[in-house]
Formats: structure tokens, C-alpha cells, sequence
């Protein structure tokens, strides 16, 4: 089954570094660069999700910078659709730095989280022709009246999925309320400490009470499923790492996309951790497009996941 989604939030340039060493606050690392990639967590997740055939919407707001020529040529080549993207010289630029270290990273992100957004109404009428929408926690923030965009959707019976990271949970909002609005949330481990520091670990049965579906990626760890009274636990499948950029995107819309077709939560658990697992075996955040036709056949036991 093809269930289209809209994808609301950045694509950007992702500048590679090596670091020497690991810096504390103060000191000094040498980096080295290697290469600039396409990414953007939203504009990953829309690609990958295009390169299982699925119908994928991208809804951003660029400037005419020609890096964006680039970004877009990329989105085209699996097959997202650019038509909801809002081109004017007034959006601020996105830019990513990675600096890589012994196959992990740290990310550094260009900070536009205080720009607000407006959809138009070509942006409107793509994503009202979808099954769901999928945005992270800012991205949605930085829509004005995102309240009532949310509300429509609603009505309209259109399910709103929300990947959570730690660094947004700081923007001025009800982060409770706003976490609500989800039917199905993606929260990675430092993201769950903060919120189990806020709201203490009741907050995740506050949301499954909402009937919201709630996936807790643990990166190297696995994955945890929970829906209502179920906990299912995803082991991670592991392989040798050259770089995790990305990996987290990869998951969650491999979720969807093995969701979707009428897996079982538990296949879909692991369909995504194979395909997030692929993905970390190369640099770059959409590694993972080159792979799509390979989770299938390793989760039926007819091919290996080699390290």
C-alpha cells in the first residue's frame, strides 16, 4: 500500500569533518574536511521514504541560494515531490557541520528556530491530499497558527507524526500539550531524558493514554514500540560503523513505510532497525535510499546483514 506523507521541515548542506581528538569546552581538536553531502532530518526522511515508492510531499520554505539547486536535484533523484516547496530570498539559509569521530558524530545546526513560517495555499492543498504528516517538534513550532493547522488536520483525518529531538524541547510552548498532538511520536534517548527530567517517566503513559503510538529509538541499543498496554523491544542489528548521520530518520520512516503496507508493530520494529543498520555502514544521511530493496530480503532470512 502507497500512503502518501508530507514532510514539513529543512533540507540542508551537511559539511563533513574528522576530528583528531574530542574536544571539552576550551580546548582545541584539528578537523579535517572531508565532504559535503545532502541532508536536513525532514528532507532525509522525505527521500527515504520516496525510495520505497512511496508518494513523498516536501513542504519547505528555501532562499534561490544555488546550494539549493543541489538540494533539490537530490530530492528529485528519489523521487520526492518539490511542488510544496516555497522559494524566497527572505528564508534563511540551513547548513549542518559534522564532526566525525571513530564512526559517531556531533552535529552542529545552523539555528533558525525564532523564523516562523506560513504555509501557502499550494503548500495547503498538497498536504490536505495526504495520509499523514511528518515533522520534527521545531519544525512544527515554527509554523504560525500551528494550533489550527493541527486542528484541520485533524478534521480531516490526517494523522500528525512528530520526531522529537533534545535541542527543540527548549522553544517556548506547553511541551506536554504540544507532544499531544501526535498520534505517533519518534523520541531518541536524550530527548526521553530531558522529558523524564521535566514530567518524570508518567509522561509516556500520560501520551499512550492519548492513544499516541510512541517509539523510543536507543540507537545502538535498539528500540522500544510502546502502543497502549504493548512494550515491544527492537533489538538494534549490529554492523560496522562508518557514520550514524541520519540513522534515526531512516528508522522511523522505514517504520512507517513497513506500518503502512499492514506489518505487525513488532515487524515494523525490526524492518526499521535493519534498514537504520544499512544506513550507518556509509557516510552520508541518506545512504539509506541506495538500500531499500535489501531490508525485505535480510528480515525473511534470505540475505545477511554483514558487519
Amino acid at each position: 500500500m502507497n500512503t502518501a506523507i508530507a514532510f514539513l521541515g529543512r533540507n540542508c548542506i551537511d559539511e563533513y569533518y574528522e576530528l583528531s581528538d574530542v574536544p571539552v569546552l576550551g580546548e582545541k581538536a584539528l578537523c579535517r574536511f572531508i565532504d559535503h553531502k545532502v541532508g536536513g532530518m525532514i528532507g532525509n526522511a522525505a527521500s527515504i521514504y520516496a525510495a520505497y515508492g512511496n508518494d513523498s510531499i516536501m513542504l519547505d520554505f528555501m532562499n534561490k541560494n544555488p546550494e539549493n539547486e543541489l538540494l533539490i536535484k537530490d530530492l528529485v533523484s528519489y523521487g520526492v515531490n518539490i511542488d510544496a516547496i516555497d522559494f524566497n530570498d527572505a528564508y534563511p539559509s540551513s547548513k549542518c557541520l559534522i564532526m566525525l569521530k571513530n564512526g559517531e558524530r556531533i552535529i552542529y545546526i545552523l539555528d533558525n528556530t525564532q523564523v516562523r513560517y506560513r504555509l501557502n495555499e499550494k503548500q495547503k492543498e498538497k498536504l490536505f491530499q495526504c495520509a499523514y504528516l511528518y515533522t520534527s517538534f521545531a519544525d512544527l513550532l515554527q509554523i504560525e497558527d500551528y494550533l489550527v493547522l493541527v486542528e484541520t488536520l485533524h478534521t480531516k483525518g490526517i494523522r500528525l507524526v512528530m520526531d522529537i529531538e533534545k535541542n527543540a524541547l527548549g522553544m517556548e510552548c506547553d511541551v506536554m500539550a504540544t507532544l499531544s498532538l501526535a498520534s505517533i511520536l519518534f523520541i531518541n534517548e536524550q530527548a526521553d531524558e530531558v522529558l523524564i527530567e521535566r514530567f518524570g517517566r508518567a509522561y509516556r503513559q500520560q501520551l499512550l493514554d492519548l492513544n499516541c503510538l510512541m517509539i523510543y529509538t536507543k540507537a545502538a541499543q535498539g528500540s522500544v514500540i510502546y502502543h497502549q498496554d504493548h512494550v515491544i523491544n527492537i533489538p538494534a542489528y549490529p554492523v560496522e560503523v562508518l557514520d550514524t548521520t541520519g540513522a534515526g530518520d531512516t528508522y522511523n520512516v522505514s517504520f512507517l513505510h513497513a506500518y503502512n503496507r499492514g506489518d505487525s508493530l513488532e515487524r515494523a520494529g525490526h524492518f526499521a532497525s535493519i534498514a537504520a543498520s544499512l544506513s550507518i555502514k556509509e557516510r552520508g544521511a541518506r545512504t539509506a535510499c541506495g538500500h531499500v530493496h535489501e531490508v525485505d530480503a535480510i528480515l525473511n532470512g534470505s540475505a545477511s546483514l554483514a558487519k
